[in-house]
């Protein structure tokens, strides 16, 4: 499977509401396969993260209260991702050692909304 199956897992659990928590984004992170078929081997390892927001978390941020998947994305990847997508999917890859990094970002960018 290629890393778009990621942000189809996360849109799917943003539909199973007695598995997750309504108010919070969902991150989902799956390691890039290094071997890219017809372009090579990749020289470093990336992980893929993407993000899916749940209904509930949709009406916080169309009322501006909270970030749109894609803005958090890109402040959480500041510097070593190019997050894309829109305000209720998004994703980056960013090398696999800033994964740690991310989610400390993450937290730190999420953490100035509550």
């Amino acid at each position: 499977m290629g890393t778009k199956v990621i942000g189809q897992f996360c849109s799917f659990l943003s539909y199973q509401t007695r598995l997750i928590k309504p108010q919070k984004y969902i991150l989902g992170f799956m390691n890039v396969p290094p071997d890219i078929p017809g372009w090579g081997k990749l020289k470093e390892r990336f992980v893929k993260v993407s993000v899916r927001v749940p209904k509930n978390l949709q009406l916080l941020i169309d009322r501006g209260e909270m970030p749109g998947a894609v803005d958090f994305l890109r402040e959480a990847s500041k510097g070593f991702g190019v997050a894309d997508g829109h305000k209720y999917a998004a994703n980056v890859i960013v090398p696999i050692d800033k994964k740690d990094i991310l989610i400390k970002n993450a937290e730190n960018v999420l953490g100035t909304y509550r």
